[in-house]
């Protein structure tokens, strides 16, 4: 019989048996990322230690458990080129989208402030406050979590803008105007919050430079939930120090974990995570990576072809 490996956690009972379910004709198999088993799977469910693709192996097809598939695509790693790659991009924009405008009223009402002065008992103003709506928010990178947020942004008040890696003839739900990378510039011109949600490539290693973050407007707002390469982080700090970036909201940053000593900790007008915002501990999440996996395996018994599949060169 042939053999699915489920690395996926956590793994439930109720998942485990609806993945049996659709596999019918599959011995479904809970194992660890590490384990050598995998190798003589034909179907991966979850993660996978990179270097067990260095070993002769069984592995037609892999969906894992992340959106992001760098961890595979790298020059040491013998990734097969007819191997079926799939990921579970899709599943996160909810999650990652409340933790976006969580974050961005965090900055816009000065909550950081406030906890400061809570645990110094000062019942004290701060002062002007901003709010979302009214403003502008800028997008980078308009997939199923900025789709999301910006469905957020739409309907507390805010003007959307979107920007995308190819034009777009219909403009999306919940958008107002939609660039190009190439117009970037134009795009958080103005803008008062922007986002970045970005997959880590080439293209987007230091897209927000020293240059272009003295183009934001003023005491704008940025935030990042993609990967923490896409910005400069010491850039980053002379701006915000400078009162030119108003404020920051890192769930990743650059490097990552940040070191114990980095001088982003101390900086009073950013609010960090470590990488949580898609966090594991969201049971919705789950059940979504789990549901997609579960639609996309209905597919591979079937012959067909899947909805999307990564693209090995361009990492997503």
């Amino acid at each position: 019989m042939k053999k699915l490996a489920v690395t996926f956690s956590p793994l439930t009972t109720e998942r485990l048996q609806k993945i049996k379910n659709a596999a019918p004709n599959f011995e479904v198999l809970p194992l660890s990322p590490k384990d050598e088993q995998l190798l003589d799977c034909e179907v991966i469910f979850g993660q996978i230690s990179p270097k067990l693709f260095n070993q002769p192996n069984k592995i037609k097809w892999l969906h894992t458990q992340s959106s992001g598939v760098n961890f595979l695509l790298t020059p040491d790693v013998s990734l097969p080129e007819e191997l079926l790659l799939t990921n579970s991009a899709g599943a996160y924009g909810l999650g990652i989208s409340e933790h976006l405008l969580t974050v961005t009223m965090m900055l816009l009402r000065q909550m950081s402030g406030y906890h400061e002065k809570q645990k110094a008992h000062d019942w004290s103003d701060i002062g002007k406050l901003k709010t979302i709506h009214g403003s502008t928010v800028t997008i980078v990178g308009l997939g199923d979590i900025g789709g999301h947020f910006a469905k957020h942004c739409k309907n507390l008040g805010a003007t959307v803008r979107g920007v995308v890696r190819t034009p777009r003839t219909i403009l999306p739900e919940n958008v107002d105007a939609l660039f190009t990378v190439d117009e970037l510039d134009k795009a958080i011109n103005g803008a008062d919050v922007v986002v970045l949600s970005l997959p880590g490539t080439n293209e987007t290693q230091h897209l927000f430079n020293h240059k272009r973050l003295g183009k934001m407007k003023k005491g704008a707002i940025l935030l990042n939930v993609g990967r923490g390469n896409a910005i400069d982080t010491e850039a980053l700090i002379e701006h915000l120090k400078s009162g030119q970036i108003g404020g920051a909201g890192l769930d990743v940053t650059d490097p990552e974990p940040l070191p114990i000593s980095h001088e982003l900790w101390d900086l009073p007008n950013v609010v960090l995570t470590p990488h949580i915002s898609g966090n594991d501990s969201l049971d919705i999440t789950h059940d979504l990576i789990v549901d997609k996996f579960v639609r996309y395996l209905q597919d591979y018994l079937d012959g067909k072809p899947f909805e999307k599949t990564v693209d090995k060169k361009a990492g997503y």
